[in-house]
């Protein structure tokens, strides 16, 4: 449960909450096996081991700052676990007093192990393809795959894209395929880049993709319509059949493993899912973070029903972290099934910012009236200042125009109400509607920047990053000049619907407009968060720090950088990239 920051334990027999164990912050994931049950947290970059008979608390390991643990397998010999912020997997010994750390890639998440052989994949997929890794655990010897783009064509029932928001892997019981869910980001798309503007069921949709263990070769997968991301998978005991859950589409799919034809499904899901189980018995077990429970649906016979599930209410009595009104929101967030959120349960919040993040994608919204834009993460919001690259929102709850603008849906609003608040600069939304103010509510909820890598194992900054800080703080490079701390930031309003924009030479036509009119300068963005956050500025060409403070600054208008050495250059990078 990671907002309760505890370990549910049930009895499946009787249906009922047997006890609740505390854990570290923020569990993402969990694995039971030879005896032991591991916890990644990733909040406190740590790992608890519980021992699985008793529940009794073996050890704690503390993995290193900013690391970011989300997937954990044990297997007969150690436990791994993959990190996200430090682009790499940790094994973890059973008894806790030996740690190894083995870099495989950036941004991992989905964890899976098979007859000796790891499997991870990268959570926030490049442009241009998803990637996987093999792990040999004996040799340790790392294999890279990708998951091919798919090049379209583009239609009312299909799409192109990369497949991204890898972050849970299934693997069959015979140890022969794994089965990869994902959102299919169709970034190739839009008015400037191919003369095809993004339309609702062209933008993202649901993506799965099964792989081969033994060579890595991609099988393909199911053409899905009408569904959001594909959050979790699962084989059913025999293999026979596939389970893929949507994030917010409110439908499970029940597929053919092979031919991948859709067998039935189970409809009328909670948004949120993050997690799916079958018992052998008939139980598809669903785990429902947004409802504080878990589901299970009877499947013993294949169906395309809305079912009613026997719930179990896993808070028991936790308080609960969220307000009222930040719960709602959390739910409206993720919800792509809802009419009014989007058309025919394509989008969601979450498509785009799942956990509140950065997609890690540039999209062409030249269609909109502004262009090439990356996209930025929602944590640390302030309510009070401009929002996107082009100030084109002055509230959070301006987001009802995108819900009925390019996600197609009916908004949260009235229709009455948006006529009079519909110019995003204009009348306030704010207070209009319950479930709007919800929506807010919870996004401005997400306060915290996760935790940067590049700090020593205490937080603290590394000796490199102190002397970057003082090269920053100089009047020479001029950075706190648009960057001041603590925010890092001078967004701001010069007057109501006119926003401070700053011109630092990385306009190009392919920057396009700000609301249909010429645009003059950018929103100053907080470097809060920049470790991860590539790319970098507002249409995501520089690849990283070192390119924005040189190939992408030949003129010093984004900071006099020119002058510095490159081990100067280095000292800055490491201490942006450690601002949290």
């Amino acid at each position: 449960m990671p907002d309760l920051d505890h370990l549910a334990i049930v009895d499946l027999t009787t249906q009922t909450l047997l006890t609740q164990v505390p854990t570290c912050d923020d569990p993402r994931s969990v694995s039971a096996a030879e005896g032991l049950i591991a916890v990644a947290c990733a909040g406190d970059d740590a790992v608890l081991v519980l021992d699985a008979a008793s529940l009794r608390p073996l050890f704690t390991t503390r993995l290193p700052w900013g690391a970011r643990p989300f997937g954990v397998v044990i297997s007969p010999s150690a436990i791994w676990v993959s990190l996200q912020g430090e682009g790499a997997l940790a094994r973890i010994s059973f008894d806790g007093a030996e740690v190894e750390l083995l870099p495989v890639g950036p941004d991992l998440r989905g964890l899976g192990w098979s007859e000796g052989v790891l499997w991870v994949s990268r959570h926030r997929s490049a442009p241009d393809a998803g990637q996987l890794w093999r792990v040999d655990e004996a040799t340790r010897q790392i294999t890279p795959f990708t998951l091919a783009f798919d090049p379209g064509p583009d239609s009312d029932t299909d799409s192109g894209g990369v497949v991204s928001w890898l972050q849970r892997v299934a693997i069959a019981p015979d140890g022969q395929t794994a089965a990869w869910g994902g959102l299919k980001a169709n970034v190739a798309r839009g008015l400037y880049l191919r003369g095809e503007a993004l339309t609702f069921e062209t933008t993202a949709r649901a993506a799965l993709r099964v792989t081969q263990l033994q060579d890595g070769e991609e099988l393909g997968g199911p053409r899905f319509d009408n569904r959001d991301l594909i959050v979790a998978a699962a084989y059913s005991p025999f293999g026979d059949v596939l389970w893929a859950a949507s994030l917010g589409a409110g439908i499970i799919d029940a597929l053919d493993p092979f031919t991948f034809e859709r067998l039935g499904g189970v409809q009328g899901v909670d948004p949120g899912v993050d997690g799916l189980w079958l018992d052998g018995q008939g139980g598809l077990w669903v785990s429902s973070p947004l409802t504080r429970s878990i589901q299970r649906f009877e499947v013993s016979e294949l169906s395309d029903t809305t079912a009613d599930p026997t719930r179990i209410d896993l808070r028991g009595g936790l308080p609960e972290p969220l307000t009222e009104a930040e719960l709602r929101g959390a739910w409206l967030f993720h919800a792509a099934g809802d009419r009014r959120v989007s058309l025919d349960a394509y989008l969601s919040c979450a498509s785009c910012h799942l956990d509140g993040d950065t997609d890690a994608q540039t999209w062409d919204f030249t269609d909109r009236g502004e262009g090439l834009r990356d996209t930025i993460p929602l944590y640390g919001l302030d309510p009070t200042a401009p929002i996107h690259w082009s100030g084109n929102f002055d509230e959070v709850h301006d987001f009802e125009n995108d819900m009925r603008g390019p996600m197609g849906g009916e908004g949260l609003l009235d229709d009455d109400e948006f006529a009079e608040c519909a110019d995003a600069l204009g009348a306030p939304k704010a207070g209009r509607s319950e479930d709007l103010d919800a929506l807010a509510a919870y996004v401005l909820s997400l306060t915290t920047a996760p935790r940067s890598p590049a700090r020593g194992d205490d937080g603290a900054l590394t000796e490199a990053a102190l002397r970057g800080e003082v090269l920053f703080s100089s009047d020479t490079l001029g950075c706190v000049a648009c960057h001041p701390p603590p925010t890092y930031t001078i967004s701001a309003w010069l007057s109501p619907g006119e926003p401070l924009l700053v011109d630092v030479g990385t306009l190009t036509e392919a920057s396009g407009q700000r609301r249909g009119a010429p645009l003059t300068g950018l929103d100053v963005p907080s470097l809060r968060g920049l470790h991860h956050s590539a790319p970098y500025l507002h249409d995501g060409r520089a690849a990283s720090l070192d390119d924005v403070l040189g190939a992408e600054n030949p003129e010093d208008q984004h900071g006099v950088t020119s002058t510095l050495s490159e081990e100067e250059r280095a000292d800055l990078v490491e201490f942006l990239l450690s601002l949290e």
